[in-house]
């Protein structure tokens, strides 16, 4: 029986990394012509998955597994209790609706495209508003209890709901504005001005993908490409892609984006290697993948101890840029705080301020209380609200983000999530490897992934985002972690 199981959930996951594949070339080389046949084989291709995990024989074998599971060892056991969460969310979903999302979300990221190009919500409203429709469908066919939401955030995060979020984002968003307030009369004393010089693009490609390279991102399992907006996938352990954007004028863009989509990819890459095949060889939840990349980007490679070790890498790559660099000067301009515009560019701390925008807009989409039409408007007045700046067009507001158009619904407060997570992390490593500062100083990331793989990656998606957390953190998801890390930051920084 279970080796009838392991051949079904073989099939999956191939049909998985055969629309990943489509996918990731959607994004990166698929010509704009092809986006109709593009959105009917991804579409033929989820009808399959669908129709393979919900057949009576895959259910009768499902059914066969659950009866031997309690004899299993415990990684067995839970490979198989993963399998049978998934068929039994399958089968609550129709063939017919898990097609015409996969069509709605493939014609809809090529609407976002175009809307996005043409700064116009208008020309992306119809093709959100059929998304949306579907994704409150899917939400009653799915079951939820408490706010229509939560069947949305249980996707991506599995247990969290709206009324465990809506405390800790307040908290959050306090916090963050008291340290802002004690910011901002040191505001001008750094200067970011530095990261928007003129950057040859094919030399920061260069330098960024070596320096992941350093952290432990494997080249023989895994490659670069460049996209609109910078992702990872992957198609096997031994086979995950990331993207990039270069930015001739931003240094953050190329550098920043590949470290934190390599944070991504090593999660993947750690994952034990007895899953592979089975549903469970994939991160816990967005959340969990988010603190990986988070943790990477933001924790490692934006810490002064980072900056002693790369900062000779950067002034080799553009010794004119950073003739009156110090590694301090630079440390201090990439951790410049600041409201913005974009979330993907803002600092770690107001970040935080765009994803429970984000989360607001969302969670009132799905009980109706926002209409699709009137994102822009509710957009830009919580941007001032939030952050006291106004997009001048829906480009750099409500358009500027990809997620909505697949379909994400749910997706963005992994963002923060990861960002929590991940100083909660960083707290534990350090109780176990006190010497970790001087590690990453030393450019010796080894011992800091070496952690992650056994703490975290190896185990997949075997435990929930929680019991990870517990697990390692003994502690239930908080933001003090976080605000604690920002605050001391920024008193470096700043000098607050």
């Amino acid at each position: 029986m279970l080796d009838s199981l392991h051949r079904v959930m073989n099939t999956v996951t191939r049909l998985d990394n055969a629309m990943a594949v489509l996918s990731w070339d959607q994004e990166t080389y698929m010509p704009e012509g092809a986006v109709q046949s593009r959105a009917e084989q991804l579409a033929t291709l989820s009808g399959l998955r669908h129709q393979h995990l919900t057949s009576e024989e895959s259910q009768r074998i499902g059914e066969g597994a659950r009866k031997l599971a309690h004899d299993l060892p415990e990684r067995q056991r839970l490979v198989v209790e993963n399998f049978l969460e998934e068929q039994e969310r399958s089968l609550k979903l129709p063939a017919e609706h898990v097609e015409r999302l996969a069509r709605a979300t493939t014609l809809g990221q090529d609407a976002w495209k175009r809307a996005k190009d043409a700064k116009n919500f208008a020309l992306f409203s119809d093709a959100l508003s059929e998304i949306t429709e579907l994704k409150k469908s899917e939400a009653e066919l799915l079951g939820y209890e408490g706010h229509p939401y939560n069947a949305m955030l249980d996707i991506y995060e599995p247990g969290l709901t709206v009324d465990h979020l809506n405390p800790v984002f307040d908290a959050l968003g306090s916090g963050i504005k008291s340290l802002l307030a004690r910011i901002e009369p040191r505001s001008a004393t750094v200067s970011d001005e530095v990261l928007f010089r003129t950057y040859d693009g094919q030399q920061q490609l260069k330098l960024a993908t070596e320096i992941i390279q350093k952290l432990g991102f494997s080249m023989s399992t895994g490659r670069v490409d460049l996209s609109a907006h910078p992702f990872c996938t992957q198609f096997d352990r031994t086979d995950v892609r990331l993207t990039t954007r270069i930015r001739e004028h931003d240094l953050r863009s190329c550098l920043f984006g590949l470290i934190h989509e390599s944070g991504h990819g090593m999660y993947e890459q750690g994952v034990d290697d007895s899953l592979s095949g089975t549903l469970s060889a994939q991160g816990a939840s967005m959340g969990i993948h988010e603190s990986q990349s988070l943790f990477w980007e933001n924790i490692v490679a934006r810490s002064e101890e980072f900056w002693h070790w790369a900062f000779p890498r950067v002034k080799d790559a553009f010794p004119s840029q950073m003739s009156d660099q110090t590694p301090e000067s630079f440390f201090k301009a990439i951790n410049c705080i600041k409201p913005s515009l974009n979330r993907v560019e803002s600092d770690e701390v107001t970040y935080n301020l765009h994803i429970i925008l984000r989360f607001g807009l969302e969670r009132d989409l799905m009980d109706g209380s926002l209409r699709v039409n009137d994102i822009p408007a509710a957009w830009n007045a919580k941007m001032n609200e939030l952050l006291g700046v106004v997009p001048a067009s829906d480009d750099e507001g409500c358009l500027q983000d990809v997620h909505w158009s697949f379909g994400g619904i749910g997706y963005f407060p992994s963002y923060t999530l990861g960002k929590l997570y991940s100083a909660m992390l960083w707290n534990a490593m350090n109780r176990e490897l006190p010497n970790a500062a001087d590690s990453i100083s030393n450019g010796e990331f080894a011992p800091i992934l070496e952690w992650l793989r056994k703490n975290i990656h190896q185990y997949g998606k075997t435990e929930k985002p929680d019991q990870i957390i517990q697990r390692v953190c003994h502690s239930p998801l908080t933001e003090v972690d976080f605000l604690e890390y920002v605050t001391k930051k920024a008193a470096r920084v700043y000098g607050i």
